[in-house]
């Protein structure tokens, strides 16, 4: 199960620790955070248990992943990295 921080915001693991990343997640917005780092905007939709991870790099090209609870921070990375 998610956590959930003190605006309600659903959180997962890592998410505290994310170099690079910033949150531009709004509370009222209540299952979807949004994360950037350069060029890259990363939107993250909770589901119980996992997160739909869609990442786009400003040029045209979307990855679409599902990962679960424990594996957002790093799919952020592992994508960050390829794109």
């Amino acid at each position: 199960m998610n956590d959930v921080d003190p605006y309600g915001l659903p959180t997962f693991p890592g998410e505290d620790v994310l170099d690079g990343w910033v949150d531009h997640s709004e509370i009222q917005l209540r299952d979807v955070r949004v994360f950037t780092r350069g060029s890259l905007t990363a939107t993250l939709l909770s589901h119980p248990g996992v997160w739909d991870v869609i990442v786009s790099d400003g040029a045209g090209n979307v990855e679409f992943l599902v990962a679960d609870v424990e594996d957002v921070a790093p799919t952020l990375y592992e994508v960050a990295r390829r794109m």
